[in-house]
Order: structure tokens, then C-alpha cells, then sequence
């Protein structure tokens, strides 16, 4: 209900960071950050629960300060730049600040765009969007498509018992989703149990995966829709191709009080992203998995049910 959202609230976001996560203040950080990049800095506008960031003037840099549990893996990132190349921004890591939990400097180039979430189409019931918001969620589809395709054609390796430690995680990961939804969704939940195997065995592709492809981590040009920017990588990690495909979904549609909605054109959406992938990566056979990785044959009611749960 509308009385029970929560709304954003940037300096409470930034308050409750420093109060839970560590003893050094805002202050120092905006200091130290200021002496880094050598220019007085600024908040970003949507701020992450695990960081602080800020901005430094005209130099379009960001400095991140990060929870002591949240680091960034140097080695992930930059293998995240090698696979989706400018789309992901350089970093480099300056150690920490403090000494009662310390928080962890992160020094970045600034990249284009906005979140996702600010120029994320919102048309009312039953009204299509306009010629322009139209045009702007197809560049954003196709662009998706090419960042998928980019880790689909750089394919990563695992020793085997690295692998089957994977597919136990997620066979237990299931099992608590099937706990926790709704008896409608235990047959397909079943069939994606009996399926899964097939995603960690060879030659299903190893990839890295993105593991927040929400709204606000997809930054993108305000006029055009096109993707400029793939931000958080703190949850990164190899896994079967498609793991992160859900986060797809999140140009399917939009959250307004009254929960998840698709575009009226959700379907035409779909085609569009696997006939752009087809073109970046060649003819993929594999479908059957991919469908079992993602959760496309099962996200049209487990999104919609999380998502009211959230906003509810």
C-alpha cells in the first residue's frame, strides 16, 4: 500500500551508511577524497547500502568508500573491463581509511549516463509509451543483448570440483526458493531442479556474471536509452551463462505503488534481445539451457511476486 513505501532519502542513505558500517565520518571521507583527486568532491545522487560515493568536479572521477565487507576483487574487475571493454570503468584501489572498521578507497573513472532507474519509461494503465521512450527502451534491449554476448564469446574456466561445489549452492538456493513461494510455483521450479544440471556440465559455457543488474546499476544516455555504463561489481563471480539474465527483465517493465508492470510490447522486447544476441554471437543451439539458467520460463510470475512483496 502506498502508506507503507518507503521513500529515498539522500543524506539519510549516507547517515545510516556511516552510523552501521564504520567510525570514520563523512567528513573525513569527503577530505580525503578531495586531497585524492584534487578537486573539492560531491555526493552521487543514489548511493549504494554497502559504499559512500562521491564525485570530483571537472576531473569526472569517482572515489568509493566501501564497508569492510564489501571490497572490490581487482582481478574480477578487470576482467570485467577485458570481456565488456569502456562499458565498465577503470579502478584502481587506494587501500583503506580509518582504524576501527576501516572502509575500503576505490578510486574510478566516472562514467556517462544516469541510472537506469531515472529515465526508466512509467506509462499509465493501459497507455503505450511514447515514439521516444519506445525508441529509447529498444537501444537499451539491443545494448543488453551485446553485454550478454560479450561474456557468452569470452568464456571462462573452473576446475571440475569448483564446478560441483556450484551446482550444489544453487540446488540449495532452489530448494529455499521452492520453501518460500507459493505452491503455484513448485512444478516449474521442479523442472528447472531436474534441468539444472545440464547448466554445469560441459560445454555450457562458463562466463562471468554480473550479480546486481538492477535498475540503478545500468547507467545509460538520457536521449537515446543506449547503455553507457555497468556499475557494482561486487557480487561478480563465474558462473553458467544466463545467471544473470534477470536482470534483463528490469527493461521489461516498471514499479509504480501498485507493483510490477510489463510493457504492453514485453513480447516483441524479448525477440528483439535473442535476434541482436543471434547477430553478436552466431547461431546458439543451446536454447534449452539458457532457458533453465535464466529465469525466463518461470520469471513472468516470480518477479511480479517478489517485486509486490518489496513494494507491498
Amino acid at each position: 500500500m502506498a502508506s507503507d513505501l518507503v521513500y529515498y532519502s539522500l543524506d539519510n542513505q549516507i547517515n545510516t551508511f556511516f552510523r552501521t558500517y564504520t567510525s570514520v565520518t563523512r567528513e573525513q571521507c569527503d577530505k580525503y577524497a578531495a586531497s585524492v583527486a584534487g578537486e573539492p568532491v560531491t555526493p552521487e545522487s543514489i548511493q549504494g547500502m554497502w559504499s559512500y560515493t562521491v564525485t570530483a568536479g571537472s576531473k569526472r572521477s569517482i572515489v568509493q568508500f566501501r564497508a569492510p565487507s564489501s571490497f572490490l576483487d581487482m582481478k574480477l574487475l578487470a576482467l570485467a573491463r577485458d570481456t565488456h571493454g569502456t562499458v565498465v570503468a577503470n579502478c584502481v584501489y587506494y587501500g583503506t581509511i580509518g582504524q576501527s572498521m576501516p572502509l575500503h578507497v576505490y578510486v574510478m573513472e566516472k562514467l556517462p549516463g544516469v541510472p537506469y532507474i531515472q529515465v526508466q519509461p512509467s506509462p499509465g494503465p493501459g497507455r503505450p509509451m511514447s515514439p521516444a521512450a519506445a525508441s529509447r527502451v529498444i537501444n537499451t534491449v539491443t545494448d543488453f543483448a551485446r553485454f550478454f554476448a560479450s561474456s557468452w564469446m569470452n568464456l571462462q574456466v573452473m576446475e571440475t570440483s569448483a564446478i560441483g561445489t556450484l551446482l550444489t549452492e544453487y540446488q540449495q538456493r532452489l530448494s529455499l526458493l521452492a520453501e518460500a513461494l507459493p505452491s503455484r510455483f513448485a512444478e516449474k521450479l521442479s523442472l528447472v531442479g531436474a534441468e539444472l544440471p545440464l547448466l554445469f556440465s560441459s560445454p555450457y559455457p562458463l562466463v562471468l556474471s554480473h550479480g546486481d543488474l538492477c535498475e540503478m546499476n545500468i547507467l545509460v544516455d538520457h536521449l537515446t536509452g543506449h547503455i553507457t555504463g555497468v556499475v557494482d561489481w561486487e557480487d561478480a563471480r563465474i558462473l553458467p551463462f544466463g545467471f544473470s539474465l534477470w536482470g534483463f527483465e528490469n527493461v521489461l517493465g516498471h514499479m509504480d505503488s501498485e507493483g510490477w508492470h510489463y510493457y504492453d510490447n514485453r513480447d516483441s522486447l524479448v525477440s528483439l534481445f535473442w535476434q541482436a544476441f543471434d547477430r553478436e554471437v552466431g547461431s546458439v543451439s543451446d536454447r534449452r539451457a539458457i532457458a533453465v539458467a535464466s529465469p525466463a520460463q518461470f520469471e513472468a510470475d516470480i518477479v511480479p511476486f517478489r517485486r509486490r512483496r518489496i513494494g507491498a
